[in-house]
Order: C-alpha cells, then structure tokens, then sequence
C-alpha cells in the first residue's frame, strides 16, 4: 500500500473521507481526581534556612539553648541577608512572603515590620519608632528595651557590666553611646554598613512612637508550586535578561548599590562572597537573580492535557501524533496556562509544526483569559517562535498562552519557557563539609528529578552536580569541599514527560 504524505491527502480527498482513513483520538477531559503532580516541592538542607514558610524561618534560625539576646540577633542577621535598602512596589511593601522570595529589597518600615513580625512569633515585644523621618525598631527582652535597625545595620551595646544593647531611652539621653561605639568595641559587626551617621539613632530632633504595625501579609507556604508532567522549574543565584520593571525604581534589575560594603557584614560576608556580579557597572554581591520554567508536554499520550486550560475544535491525530485542527475549514485554539510562585518577567515558545504546515499565531492573556494580547511570531516554516515581555512582566498570577492553528496547520511539538525573579538569598545553600539534603512535596503524583550544580574550591573553579531521582520524600548527604563557602550555579526540578 502506497502512503502519501498528511498534506497531500488533506488536499486531495474530502474531509469526511479523510477522517474515515485516519485515526482521530479526541482530546480527554482532565479528572478531578486524577493528581499525577509534584505538589509543593520544598529543598532544604540542615545547614541553611528553610524559606518556605515563617516557622520553617524561624525553626533554622532559633535553637535550644539559644539566649533572648542571641535569638533576637539572628533573627535581626537573616532580615539583614534576605533585604537591602531600596523601595519597591507600594502594593508588596508588606507581603512577607514576596519581600522575602521575590523582591529582596526595601527600605526603613519594610525591613523593621516584618522583623517585628518575626520577634512576635517567638513572644518578643516590639515598638515602631521615627527618628526624622526613619523607622527603627525596639524589642524588650530581659526587662529591658534593645534599640535595633536591619536597614542601616544599627545596634550597639551599653556600657553596663554585662552590657546590653542599648535602649531608645539610653541612646537619646547619652550620644555618645552610638558616636563611639565602634571605637569602644561595642558595636554590631557591618556597624552602619552603608556609611549612615550615628546622628540617626542619638540625640535630638524629631522622635515618635508609632501607634502600632502595619499589618504585614502571610500566606504559607510563602510559595506554592505544582510541577506537571513535562515541567520543570530552575533557580539561578545570578541576574540574567529579564527582570522585573517595578521593582526597582531603576532601568535594572534591583541590587544593593553599596557593593562591596557587604564584605565588612562578618555576620553574612561567607553566604554573600560567592556571588559577586556587575549590575549597572557596578560589583555588588547581593541583587536579583534569574529562574525560569519550562513546560515541554508530552503530545505523543495525553499528559499534555495537564497544561490545558481551554481548547477549541482540536484533536490529537494518530498515528501521526499531532494536533491539529478537528474542523479544517476553521482555526482550532489550544489554551496552556503557566502558574508560577513567582513574578513572571518574559516568556517564549518554540512550536514544530507536523506535516500540514499552516500559519499558527499566538495571544497571551494575565488577567484569567478576560482579555488576550498579540504576540509577534516568526515562521520558518516548519517552527514557530515567539517572544513575549511587555504583556507579561510583573505578573504574579501567571499567563496563559493561547495558540492559534490555521486550518491547514498542525503541531507536532511545543516548548513553553516563562522566566521570573527570585531572591537568591532565599534558597536553600550548601556550606563546606557534610550537608544533609531534604526534599519533600505534599504529593509525589510523579517522580521528581533533582539537579544541583554548584562550585567548590578557593576560586570556585571545581565544578560538581548532584543528580538524583525521588518517587517520594528522601534524604541526601552531600560533602563540599574547601574552606569557603560554595557557588551555587543552579537547582533544577523537573517532572518527566
């Protein structure tokens, strides 16, 4: 029997007789209880702290044994590494879980008020006070009040025996007690790390106790993620291409423009020395990083199906395995949705055309399919691309992509990537020595694959990637070497086709 080619047929038969020869396998509807998904897959290691919710924070930061002082410190410490000075959207001032995982930069009340937060939860009493204009915090703990500031790095000790950190009361009565601190050793380690002046926490001016806290946002886990069939979602600890537009008040990413002044932190130097970059001509180490998520669905089986959130006069062809429109006197549409935990900065999509190579278009919609916008496409012929920015960027509910086939066109395969901003000093990290890994999810539906790469050594050259494979909960101990904390380059999790 003599075989022509899909297009030939379709151009030489009618379209009733052309259903009859082939095969057509209708597109199934998703079961509700179908779940073969990775929901909510968390990465941790005993060695770093665990970003995914504010008691998993607060488990890695507080230990037993802990004094009041040493705990308020090392929640004060992690505020510091998480946050640098420089305001955002006004809409996320006080959403901890974007602050922390996303934008990784504010100013002043943005940094004290989810510290009060934090020192509320593990029962510490906290005051909002302005001094000429800038907030600081006081904690009492011990019978005393503790004047601190994560912003410009800001606490000293008094001169008791045993000192204390001072006070607000103590700090406005005797000045000297921050103008020579640091020649008197009782300083914080970084002291007024970005060259701020002592003035803003002694003596006179305007002082006021604020009626209360803002009220700060949590919903745990600080971020969710469901990984399909096909999907996978990689994390960089380094800015790329697309950042996101409104989080900075600069044409660039955000970053701590101070720069190498982070070296002078001895309480974060070792997490922060790996990950020098240039972000608007200038070295720094702590600023935005880069991840993406790429979606490439199996159209062979109907796992694709896991992506679709709307489709229009589609079938799926066997035994060529395309999709393509049902109805060929009409366009079919297939509608991807792409739900990331994080803000979405661009997106792109390669399609491969199958036999029948009709034009194929495409529109993205932000705002749960109300209202589409164009994507400008470019047609080898065989492979679609489009590139998509503009119509997406800042986007924290995700996108949906909608593909347009002509009625003489088919799909054989796609490839979805959605890039987004993250802040690094949010992830997980490896440190010299043993570490043990964790890796957990609410739902193994599928195996979850695991790759870590990152570089150890005095330079970073030595380069290492954990791969591994977990149909369900498990531990992993990995030793790093050398004396300096390690390069994390990347953290890949993906779901198989």
């Amino acid at each position: 029997m003599r075989f022509y080619p899909l297009e030939a047929v379709v151009r030489g038969i009618s379209l009733a007789l052309f259903f009859a020869f082939l095969a057509v396998v209708p597109i199934p509807a998703r079961s509700a209880d179908d779940s073969p998904f990775v929901i909510n897959p968390v990465i941790s290691t005993d060695k770093s702290v665990d970003c995914s919710s504010v008691d998993r924070i607060l488990a890695g930061l507080v230990h037993p044994g802990m004094t009041d002082e040493q705990k308020v410190l090392a929640v004060f410490n992690w505020i510091r590494r998480v946050m640098y000075h420089g305001d955002g959207p006004e809409e996320y001032a006080f959403d901890f879980g974007k602050m922390v995982q996303v934008l990784g930069n504010g100013s002043c009340l943005r940094q004290t008020a989810p510290l009060a937060l934090l020192l509320k939860r593990l029962g510490y009493e906290s005051e909002s006070w302005v001094h000429d204009g800038h907030h600081m915090l006081q904690v009492s703990y011990g019978g005393k009040w503790h004047c601190l500031d994560p912003h410009m790095n800001f606490y000293v000790f008094d001169r008791s025996v045993p000192p204390h950190i001072a006070g607000l009361e103590q700090l406005r009565v005797d000045s000297t007690l921050a103008w020579a601190a640091e020649a008197e050793h009782r300083s914080a380690p970084g002291f007024l790390l970005c060259g701020d002046s002592p003035a803003w926490f002694s003596g006179g001016g305007l002082w006021e106790k604020e009626p209360g806290w803002p009220d700060v946002t949590i919903k745990d886990p600080l971020r969710r993620l469901t990984l399909r069939r096909g999907e996978s979602i990689s994390f960089s600890w380094l800015p790329g291409d697309y950042y996101y537009r409104k989080a900075w008040q600069f044409d660039y990413g955000p970053y701590h423009t101070c720069g190498a002044r982070d070296s002078l932190d001895t309480a974060n130097w070792p997490i922060y020395e790996p990950y020098r970059a240039i972000v608007n001509d200038t070295p720094c180490y702590r600023h935005w990083a880069q991840g993406k998520m790429v979606y490439y669905p199996d159209l062979f089986s109907d796992h694709f199906q896991d992506g679709v959130a709307g489709q229009k006069n589609i079938v799926r062809l066997c035994p060529c395995f395309v999709l393509m429109p049902q109805d060929l006197r009409y366009p079919g549409e297939l509608v991807f949705s792409v739900d990331c935990p994080y803000v979405i900065t661009a997106g792109e999509f390669r399609v491969k055309k199958g036999e029948m190579h009709g034009g194929i278009t495409a529109e993205v919609s932000t705002d749960g399919m109300k209202n589409w916008q164009p994507v400008t496409v470019t047609d080898s012929g065989q492979v679609v691309r489009g590139l998509f920015v503009d119509q997406i960027n800042g986007s924290f509910n995700g996108y949906y992509l909608k593909l347009i086939l002509a009625g003489d066109s088919s799909m054989e395969s796609l490839e979805m990537t959605s890039y987004f901003q993250h802040n690094p000093l949010a992830l997980p990290y490896l440190v010299p020595g043993e570490n043990l890994l964790k890796v957990e999810a609410e739902h193994f539906g599928s195996q979850l694959k695991l790759e870590w790469s990152y570089a150890e050594g005095p330079d970073w050259k030595n380069t290492k990637t954990i791969l591994r494979n977990f149909p369900e909960a498990g531990e992993l101990k990995v030793a790093v070497g050398g004396e300096k904390y390690p390069r994390n380059l990347s953290l890949t999790l993906s779901v198989l086709p």
